[in-house]
């Protein structure tokens, strides 16, 4: 890496990481605004435990804007080095306009895996630490991690591996607590639930009996119980496909298909998840031709409002081509990259232009 490359992504960055920091800043502001209504002074979710609830939520507001920050912070960093006149030196100094583009991008391939990092690993973490201690500090009774929920229903304690939806639940495991004995009555697993119309169906039903000198096994093929727990209960636990890491996503498309399920929403999902860090990069060649465009006619406030009008085009022809997938059943791997594939020839076409 030359000395140059070194400044230009010294600049860049900067821009980008205080673009990215001032929109989380201000999205979490908001968001924290909105938790407000959900404060109750009966249960222990109080000003304080929004601020850590809305905190939580931080790294997934960071992955969503970051297309957007990047865009904007290209803008600002590029647009700097235009102001004072550092990249007509560049060029004059024998830099092409591709070159500087060039040394721009690289950047923006660590910045692909830094995004990667944050929406595979990092982000539906964060999600199951908030839906947890929002769910604690509400008195739900509830608790989500990994590698299920964890439910407390009266005397009883509730296992559930998979919650496909607030009406779907898969590997259902019930601890039944003798609370005068302080033992365990009887455990209970189900292989699968299904809520109809106020009505639980359980499916292939296995029962441990615990009397004072043996247990008893029994084994029943189904059984409708109405006494169990609530789907507004498990709503905080249902599976949101933005929530989920690629993964995570693959494994419900399989069980979706497997059982003639509609799948659209997560296979929609799962594709944002490439094309999402491909659209750092479209938005630096987006950046530049608008820097090098117009390198002393536009001030910074200027670009900021190109910047945040091209993300807001952006951000809403996604939402337009995803809708439109879901209600019309165009194919998700479309919906997910036709945005990126329009920005990307704009950006292309408009490169060529100055060049």
């Amino acid at each position: 890496m030359t000395l140059l490359e070194r400044y230009i992504w010294k600049v860049v960055a900067l821009s980008i990481l205080g673009t990215w920091v001032l929109l989380t800043l201000l999205a979490a502001f908001f968001a924290f605004l909105g938790e407000l209504g959900d404060i109750n002074p009966n249960t222990g979710y109080g000003t304080l435990q929004a601020l850590v609830y809305v905190a939580y939520g931080i790294p997934k507001t960071l992955y969503e804007f970051f297309p957007t920050a990047t865009l904007i912070g290209t803008l600002l960093g590029l647009g700097s080095l235009s102001t004072t006149h550092e990249l007509t030196a560049m060029r004059a100094a024998g830099l092409s306009i591709g070159q500087i583009v060039g040394m721009t991008l690289k950047l923006g391939l660590i910045l692909v895996a830094i995004t990667i990092v944050l929406g595979e690993w990092i982000t539906p973490r964060a999600n199951l630490t908030a839906q947890t201690f929002k769910a604690n500090q509400l008195q739900q009774n509830i608790a989500v991690n990994a590698k299920g929920v964890w439910i407390k229903h009266g005397a009883y304690r509730v296992s559930i591996k998979q919650v496909w939806s607030n009406t779907v639940l898969e590997g259902i495991t019930i601890y039944a607590i003798d609370l005068k004995q302080g033992q365990l009555s009887y455990i209970e697993t189900i292989a699968k639930a299904n809520y109809q119309q106020g009505i639980w169906h359980f499916n292939a039903i296995r029962t441990q009996l615990f009397k004072p000198n043996s247990v008893e096994y029994l084994t029943t093929p189904e059984r409708k119980v109405t006494d169990f727990i609530s789907p507004d209960t498990l709503t905080i636990a249902a599976m949101r496909p933005q929530q989920l890491a690629a993964a995570e996503l693959a494994d419900f498309i399989a069980h979706q298909e497997a059982n003639n399920l509609n799948s659209a929403p997560y296979e929609l999902a799962y594709w944002t998840h490439f094309t999402s860090p491909l659209a750092t990069l479209v938005m630096i060649l987006l950046a530049a031709p608008l820097v090098f465009g117009s390198q002393r006619s536009v001030g910074a406030g200027q670009r900021v409002f190109i910047g945040i009008l091209i993300g807001l085009g952006f951000y809403l022809l996604n939402r337009i081509a995803g809708n439109s997938s879901l209600v019309y059943g165009l194919p998700p791997l479309y919906a997910a990259v036709a945005p990126l594939l329009v920005f990307l020839l704009l950006g292309l076409l408009l490169l060529r232009r100055i060049r």
